[in-house]
């Protein structure tokens, strides 16, 4: 396994959260964004994007409001690190977790899925997805969520070819799978509370860690560019896509 791979996923780290190096005052300072950081995220687990404000975060996080604004002076710079503070957490426990398996374990038995599975249950994840449906409808949130959701995405690419470098050699076949993946265990994730069924959510896991291996080793293939476009057309449905329904959100509701 890679051994550089901790130091890599260091650099995901929020501005402000750097090693405990350097003077007294910057290692207090790093502890205080980090109880911050920390404090906002479990107001965001327990109350969702719209009920988390200031006020609840120092409350949880047992600083005063002024202390909060010097580290993050505006909404916008307070969530841009949160997002990527929970992508970090994610990153950084999901490749520690893979980097331990043995080899067998995670070809044979794809037991990242598995894990990855387990991680989308964490609070960091929860987090993510929470701000990702928020930002649908809150223009201000979707204007900082969507360019870091889309910088993460190109990370988790770049970590995953470390972490299996066999997938290197076709990278259109990685772009897809990886793709399903996300979106089987970010869909089991999000239906959770409306099957509660564990045990079939583990066997769905079980038969998408399967199905990946096959599409690995050339067993089952993903369609051609032809069988996609005579999919597409094969029964026509006449849809009218939703319209976006973007709210402002004022500063007194975000930060009272």
């Amino acid at each position: 396994m890679n051994n550089e791979l901790s130091a890599a996923i260091q650099e995901l780290a929020p501005e402000g959260l750097s090693p405990n190096t350097g003077s007294v005052q910057e290692q207090k300072s790093t502890r205080t964004r980090e109880t911050i950081l920390e404090a906002a995220l479990d107001c965001l687990a327990e109350h969702g994007y719209a009920s988390t404000t200031h006020n609840l975060i120092c409350q949880r996080a047992q600083i005063s409001r002024g202390a909060l604004l010097h580290h993050y002076p505006s909404t916008q710079e307070l969530m841009v690190a949160v997002i990527d503070y929970a992508f970090y957490k994610h990153m950084e426990t999901f490749s520690r977790l893979v980097s331990g398996l043995t080899d067998e374990s995670r070809t044979d038995r794809n037991s990242a899925i598995a894990i990855d599975w387990q991680m989308c249950q964490s609070r960091e994840m929860q987090v993510y997805l929470e701000m990702r449906a928020a930002s649908r409808t809150n223009g201000e949130l979707r204007s900082i969520f969507i360019p870091r959701a889309r910088h993460h995405d190109l990370v988790w690419k770049e970590e995953l070819l470390k972490v299996f470098p066999e997938w290197r050699d076709d990278m259109p076949k990685l772009d897809l799978t990886r793709r399903l993946i996300r979106a089987i265990i970010e869909g089991l994730t999000m239906s959770k509370e409306l099957w509660r069924d564990n045990d079939a959510e583990w066997a769905l896991v079980a038969f998408t860690a399967d199905m990946i291996r096959k599409i690995r080793i050339g067993e089952l293939n993903f369609p051609s560019a032809e069988r996609v476009e005579a999919f597409k057309h094969v029964a026509p449905v006449n849809t009218r896509a939703p319209r976006r329904t973007v709210r402002k959100t004022s500063a007194r509701s975000r930060n009272g």
